[in-house]
């Protein structure tokens, strides 16, 4: 009995041995194997390192050969013509002379931006759009400023005018007319200072901007066709006149403008019912507008 323990025991310390020898061998070959995999991520580390830093130095280097060689030195791609749409009164000599581009340069190298802002600095020119037409052409989309009438400023005193009158579009922006060119026949906006009239730039003048307005507004109001809009004078701040076109005179505020057709409206259609013309009216007042007639 005691034999049989004794082997038993024996048994017993031989396989816990074993097992200790497996664990050993199964960590060594784990270390073994982990070794293995840090070397080859390392080597891939390597070599994308590598692949990168060619890749920087033959951007750095070449890149600027290639696309020269490829595109910038490209004939295929040398300005031939330019094409300005839509039709207008700015000469393509002008437009073209201010974009500082020329025929000959190599159209994938212009700065779309920069020849934009030389364009846009013709006083004449509201908006552009600039776009190349390959291989050779530059595209040029001109909105020219359109006057919606002319300002007669009145000389300072003492003064003489150099300019009689400028052109204004409907934003208020102010324009020389060119030398010798035939005035359009636009209303007249008088009664504003030649000091307050500032060539190449947007008006500040409430009156003015006022005006603007009324040509605006006034061509859908009802009471249209009793207005004489050809000419309109300022008279002071808040407040202009214009005439009828039987030579009566209407005195406008600058504000509340559909308000005042309104009331207008009313005095037309009652002098109408009785036959009378008529002569003044004052709208400037909130109520009891004075009103007189020819009859």
């Amino acid at each position: 009995m005691r034999i049989d323990r004794m082997f038993s025991r024996l048994g017993k310390r031989q396989r816990a041995r074993n097992r200790r020898a497996r664990h050993v061998l199964a960590a060594k070959m784990s270390g073994k194997g982990g070794a293995q995999e840090f070397s080859r991520r390392l080597g891939a580390i390597l070599l994308l390192a590598g692949s990168l830093a060619t890749a920087a130095l033959v951007t750095s280097i070449g890149m600027d050969a290639i696309l020269g060689a490829l595109l910038y030195r490209n004939q295929d791609f040398t300005l031939r013509r330019f094409v300005i749409e839509p039709a207008n009164k700015i000469g393509k000599g002008e437009l073209v002379g201010a974009s500082g581009v020329k025929l000959g340069q190599n159209l994938l190298q212009l700065s779309l931006d920069e020849i934009r802002r030389s364009i846009e600095k013709i006083p004449h020119v509201a908006s552009v759009r600039v776009e190349r037409h390959l291989p050779d052409t530059l595209y040029l989309w001109v909105e020219e400023r359109r006057p919606v009438a002319l300002l007669a400023p009145t000389p300072s005193a003492g003064m003489q005018l150099a300019q009689s009158m400028y052109y204004i579009d409907s934003r208020g922006f102010v324009l020389k007319p060119k030398p010798g060119e035939k005035l359009m026949a636009l209303p007249v906006i008088c009664g504003i200072s030649s000091d307050e009239v500032v060539e190449g730039e947007l008006t500040q003048h409430p009156d003015v901007k006022a005006a603007l307005l009324f040509l605006r507004e006034s061509l859908l109001a009802t009471v249209r066709d009793g207005l004489d809009c050809s000419k309109i004078v300022l008279e002071g701040p808040g407040r202009f006149q214009v005439s009828t076109p039987r030579g009566g005179k209407i005195r406008f505020r600058t504000t509340d403008l559909s308000e005042q057709f309104a009331r207008l409206s009313v005095i037309f259609e009652y002098a109408e019912t009785k036959g009378q013309v008529v002569q003044t009216i004052d709208l400037t007042p909130d109520r009891n507008v004075p009103v007189t007639f020819l009859n």
